[in-house]
């Protein structure tokens, strides 16, 4: 099981950090994500590991490198938490990042997940309890998101388990035109309400990895 340990209320992230994206040149948006943004992310991550740290195994941070970029800046950059020191891709994992426009909060299982048969197995009980209102997306390059609801939960679970390239996202955004970025402590301390309620899905989903590895 997951635990879910006391929060931080002190916020890391405030809205001048969108300012990032108005550079429009690659190598000096990704200094400035080295310098502004990812420091951000590694203190969060301070907070956000032990909300989602397991009994039985660690919790990793891996903050975006944007590797495979020469020409293009990148539109967006994130903090990614899995069970494994060496990736995420291939795990259902928690996603904190931004756009030039939004934060975004996803629990994620991307398209290079889909080698475990059976991943969102048991998670559709469990969402159906998350308290508020919440998103869905099934692709995590863009922006696109649905309001989570009985259907539409459905509807993207099961596109996730027919359509080659789906991936299933749920989480919330906050826009920068949102008036919680003047209170920034507010918003974090909210961002870590969210994660704590994502916390049982996640450990669902890692369990249904063991299971599958277990069974190989």
């Amino acid at each position: 099981m997951i635990r879910c340990k006391e929060r931080s209320e002190r916020s890391v992230f405030t809205k001048e950090d969108f300012t990032v994206f108005a550079e429009p040149t690659l190598a000096a948006r990704m200094t400035l994500i080295r310098e502004r943004l990812d420091p951000k992310f590694a203190e969060a991550a301070k907070t956000i590991v032990p909300l989602l740290q397991q009994f039985d195994q660690p919790v990793f941070a891996h903050i975006a490198k944007h590797q495979r970029r020469h020409k293009n800046p990148p539109p967006n950059t994130w903090v990614a938490f899995s069970t494994s020191r060496r990736g995420y891709k291939m795990l259902p994992h928690l996603e904190l990042g931004f756009w030039d426009d939004r934060l975004f909060l996803w629990l994620a299982c991307l398209r290079e997940s889909k080698t475990v048969p059976q991943l969102l197995a048991g998670i559709e009980p469990i969402m159906t309890k998350l308290p508020g209102q919440w998103l869905i997306a099934d692709d995590h390059t863009t922006k696109a998101t649905i309001a989570l609801s009985p259907t539409t939960l459905t509807q993207k679970i099961t596109r996730f388990e027919t359509v080659k390239n789906a991936e299933f996202l749920i989480g919330q955004v906050y826009v920068a035109k949102d008036p919680i970025w003047t209170t920034p402590d507010v918003l974090w301390t909210q961002i870590q309400r969210r994660i704590a309620d994502l916390a049982p899905i996640l450990d669902q989903l890692v369990q249904n990895v063991a299971a599958c590895e277990a069974d190989k």
